[in-house]
């Protein structure tokens, strides 16, 4: 699913302690693209994500049940429920987001622990910082290869799809000739 090449981008990492009432800011760069009002939700690895209502929309569309076999679908089942851990909330007056208190115990984040804050294209993370310095210690460049390699072949036909299109190709031109 394609979440919009035109939508601007949030790119970048900054630092912010988690005050006592939980609330962290939000760098500028990243409020003039998420608005007013946006999603926040856990994210996988004990972070919290934060998306623009147009990206929230188009992922969450998917995701509403309309049949009943649905309802038996154990992956959609996980992904709604991933997506149950959400809301939709906007900044008080100081431009700080109040992170609700289950979301920063799924995070583990602690009032006065730094937090980081992170642009990741179409969405904002929120990371203990700890967590994220495991995290990151994984960007190595054999991984970040590995992924980038990993990427390219699922974004690629198959030699098994392009083998049945070269056929059907092929039939038809065959039949074009007769």
């Amino acid at each position: 699913m394609a979440i919009g090449k035109d939508q601007p981008r949030m790119w970048g990492r900054f630092e912010h302690g988690l005050d006592e009432k939980g609330r962290v800011i939000v760098p500028l760069k990243f409020r003039e693209i998420l608005g007013a009002e946006f999603a926040i939700s856990t994210g996988p690895d004990n972070h919290i994500r934060i998306y623009p209502m147009a990206v929230w929309n188009r992922l969450e569309e998917p995701l509403l049940s309309e049949d009943f076999y649905d309802e038996q679908n154990p992956d959609l089942i996980f992904l709604q429920r991933m997506f149950g851990n959400s809301e939709i909330v906007g900044y008080d007056q100081q431009n700080r987001l109040q992170i609700p208190l289950y979301m920063r115990e799924w995070a583990k984040l602690r009032e006065k622990d730094p937090c980081i804050v992170v642009g990741n294209g179409n969405r904002v993370e929120i990371w203990n910082r700890t967590h994220w310095e495991d995290y990151s210690a994984k960007f190595t460049q054999d991984n970040v290869a590995s992924a980038s390699k990993a990427r390219k072949a699922s974004s690629q036909p198959s030699e098994v799809m392009l083998g049945a299109v070269g056929v059907a190709v092929g039939s038809v031109a065959a039949e074009d000739t007769e």
